[in-house]
């Protein structure tokens, strides 16, 4: 007869991802997770038949938590929602944000950061008020945009500020918004 689980897979995936939002995504390993468990690795396998299989779908699940908070409709500007989402997000998800963002790491960080950027420029594409501007005007705004928001939501993360409401994260982004669309304009003219 088969042993009986220690445990079931949601218990390991739950310890993982406290490990992930702990550690950033390099602190999984079978090692880490037994010992967080209190257990040894091999009952994790029978879960997970390596640990990339985990690693890749914890990512994908911080993905798509991420997208839910850049996704959410909180005005009516695409471009404003994005960014609101990054910050709050940063806000809400501190320890998720800087195991993504923050966190030095071997390797496969400037990936997952990349995936996470490209996740927002995909959705800043979606914004119709940009489609008759040039490729490389929007580029360019796209990385000032990016370059902000994720400098402000680091701000937030790292707890810059003891208490931000969404109102001022807000006021924040359309002031810099707006500086930032002028000083391209003004580039562009040139």
């Amino acid at each position: 007869m088969p042993k009986k689980p220690i445990f079931t897979k949601e218990q390991v995936y739950n310890k993982a991802f406290e490990i992930f939002k702990s550690e950033g995504i390099e602190g999984i390993s079978a090692r880490n997770l037994a010992k967080a468990l209190e257990s040894s690795p091999a009952p994790i396998y029978s879960f997970y038949n390596s640990m990339d299989i985990l690693k890749h779908e914890l990512l994908e699940n911080a993905k798509q938590l991420f997208l839910e908070y850049v996704k959410k409709e909180r005005t009516d500007l695409i471009f404003l929602n994005i960014g609101m989402g990054i910050c709050i997000f940063a806000r809400e998800e501190k320890e998720l944000f800087r195991a993504i963002f923050l966190k030095e790491s071997l390797g496969k960080r400037n990936e997952v950061i990349r995936e996470f950027r490209d996740l927002i420029k995909e959705e800043m594409l979606k914004d119709g008020r940009f489609d008759h501007l040039d490729e490389e005007f929007k580029i360019e705004l796209y990385l000032d945009c990016w370059m902000y928001a994720h400098g402000f939501a680091t701000l937030i993360a790292t707890n810059y500020f003891d208490e931000i409401s969404d109102e001022f994260i807000k006021t924040r982004l359309m002031e810099s918004a707006a500086t930032m669309l002028y000083q391209r304009l003004e580039n562009y003219k040139k």
